[in-house]
């Protein structure tokens, strides 16, 4: 039997509270599972040490087992315990990414100022010619995509997937391979928020045009302010939405993609 999880890799209690407490169980499962953190086969605690972990109540993660059953992912068996299922990571895998919570959503948003602010500023500093040469051609790709908020997230990830790549650092870019599915995301919602007030997606090709400006001036501050900027104006757009689906604070925007 595994041991029960410790503090690294159990969910911060004030964080489940902050969300549907089944819902965020299952979902550090299911991370857990895709990170290859808990492999196939792997035997689960006992429902009440994982409560005890989890610092929830039983029935919490008996409702969240459940959902991971019910999603092929774990599997009971009878007198021996739950365990991760054969194939867990490939059923993860072929799922769709769950839409972002509200909560979720600011936290992103403020992962993104933190980590691309900073990414921008030392591409400035260290970007070859040919990368931003590079950059440029994806800025062609988006503006190629701006009137399809179907294409344009794609576009606008590989982007800044790129000035990640530019900025050469190894952290950062892992941090923002990380976040990949769900920078799309976000993304996605942004790209319908501008649509919306726009009509199309050419202000947002745009700034980042001006981002890569900035970059090939070897402007770390103006690239930081731009980037700043363009963060700043997404979150508003986004939470926009947020309010636009529904007043509660837990609701999705998924209605709206």
């Amino acid at each position: 039997m595994v041991a029960v999880p410790n503090s690294e890799t159990v969910l911060n209690p004030r964080a489940l509270r902050r969300t549907n407490l089944p819902i965020g169980i299952a979902d550090r499962m299911r991370r857990d599972i895709a990170q290859r953190e808990l492999v196939p086969g792997t035997r689960l605690p006992g429902h009440r040490d994982l409560a005890a972990a989890y610092s929830v109540s039983v029935g919490s993660v008996r409702e969240a087992i459940s959902m991971l059953v019910s999603a092929g992912l774990v599997e009971t068996r009878a007198g021996r315990g739950t365990y991760v299922a054969d194939g867990a990571a490939r059923e993860i895998a072929a799922l769709p990414p769950r839409p972002l919570t509200r909560d979720e959503a600011e936290e992103l948003i403020e992962a993104r100022e933190v980590i691309e602010v900073q990414v921008a500023a030392l591409a400035a500093q260290r970007a070859t010619p040919e990368q931003i040469a590079e950059l440029r051609r994806h800025i062609e790709r988006m503006d190629a995509a701006s009137a399809d908020p179907a294409d344009y997230p794609d576009a606008d990830v590989e982007f800044h997937i790129a000035l990640a790549t530019t900025a050469g650092n190894r952290y950062l870019l892992r941090a923002m391979l990380d976040i990949r599915a769900l920078l799309r995301q976000d993304m996605v919602l942004g790209a319908e928020a501008a649509i919306r007030r726009f009509g199309d997606l050419r202000p947002s090709v745009e700034s980042h045009r001006r981002i890569v400006d900035a970059i090939e001036a070897h402007d770390p501050d103006a690239a930081r302010a731009t980037t700043g900027e363009m963060v700043r104006r997404n979150q508003m757009f986004v939470l926009g939405l947020y309010a636009m689906a529904s007043p509660d604070e837990g609701e999705t925007a998924n209605g709206l993609e």
